[in-house]
């Protein structure tokens, strides 16, 4: 298979196929060990996960690419979501309440947009259809 190949090949650049950096990909693959992991069974399903979600295909696709049916696929993801799901805290901070603003000012200044600033959410708009009254309420 051509995209183990890559895999294998230490001087290949993952980007292109995972939109991931070699050094990245092994973190992935660092976080999402297990205990009860041998050969190589968890490595082929972050691949098939990683790639799956970079290019945003179809089961059938990525079955293709790997050489494995597509039920296996179907598993790999759910199973690797759910350990990511499961496991989130161990790689991800999410911020407090009180951080939210702070945060998000964060992206919005590398984003170069600027960020919404708290307040009411909801105007009253006499010509907005959700907040005229029907003709029975007057």
């Amino acid at each position: 298979m051509p995209i183990l190949r890559v895999w294998f090949n230490v001087e290949a650049d993952l980007r292109q196929d995972f939109r991931l950096s070699r050094r990245a990909m092994h973190a992935v693959q660092r976080l999402l060990q297990t205990e009860q992991d041998h050969g190589w069974g968890r490595e082929l399903e972050v691949l098939i996960y990683v790639y799956w979600l970079a290019h945003g295909l179809s089961y059938i696709v990525v079955a293709r690419v790997f050489n494995v049916p597509k039920s296996t696929v179907h598993r790999v993801v759910h199973k690797v979501a759910n350990y990511i799901c499961k496991n989130l805290r161990r790689a991800v901070a999410l911020p407090q309440a009180a951080e939210l603003a702070a945060v998000g000012q964060g992206f919005a200044q590398l984003s170069g947009f600027p960020f919404p600033q708290p307040g009411p959410r909801y105007h009253y708009h006499p010509h907005h259809p959700a907040t005229r009254t029907s003709p029975s309420t007057h």
